[in-house]
């Protein structure tokens, strides 16, 4: 009976921690980002090309005022084009322009925890993410190429703020910077490490 009183007092609890957040804003919340993504390592030799060619959305749900967890995907591509020259390939040598790509498309559990109350001017964060990838390799030697295709565990550690737009308001600007890692090899890619910064809107759906 004891026992019994005491899991009713938890729940109890926890639904007045919920409460709490609820009255600033609902626990649910979407988000959008346009993303920039740096690569590092063996990535920026395939290619050291800044990739402008990215997007990420997620849905967050708050636990209570601090922790929340989720889903994220998104889509980032690199790419590099190389003057025309002599390669060597399977089939021999082969004279022509090289374009190389690499499409990533990742799906993610997130845990976010907020540094600050929900009410505060700036809201920073931190959070880690954790989950697969679709790597999709593509090397072309003009019309010809070379494409490969994978998933790939990845894991992403990250530091963000949110600004309200006025007190209690559903709607935030996001910003973010993560650490992108994946054991990913390829070629001449032997991991995928990319530092990618992120920027948007969160919005909280009643």
């Amino acid at each position: 009976m004891k026992s019994l009183k005491n899991g009713i007092l938890l729940i109890i609890a926890c639904m007045g921690i919920q409460t709490a957040f609820a009255q600033v804003r609902s626990p649910l919340s979407v988000n959008v980002d346009y993303s920039i993504a740096q690569p590092l390592g063996s990535l920026k030799d395939y290619t050291d090309k800044t990739s402008f060619r990215g997007w990420s959305a997620g849905l967050q749900y708050h636990l209570n005022d601090r922790l929340s967890v989720g889903l994220r995907s998104g889509y980032q591509e690199f790419f590099q084009k190389l003057p025309r020259a002599v390669y060597h390939t399977d089939g021999g040598e082969i004279s022509a322009v090289q374009t190389r790509t690499l499409q990533v498309v990742p799906l993610l559990a997130t845990a976010q925890y907020q540094l600050a109350k929900p009410d505060a001017v700036v809201i920073p964060y931190v959070g880690l993410a954790a989950g697969a990838a679709s790597m999709e390799y593509n090397k072309f030697y003009g019309e010809f190429s070379d494409k490969y295709n994978n998933w790939q565990f990845m894991a992403s550690p990250e530091i963000g703020i949110n600004i309200p737009f006025g007190k209690g308001s559903p709607l935030l600007f996001n910003a973010s910077v993560q650490y992108m890692y994946s054991p990913y090899k390829m070629q001449e890619i032997t991991s995928y490490n990319v530092v990618q910064a992120n920027v948007g809107l969160r919005l909280h759906i009643n």
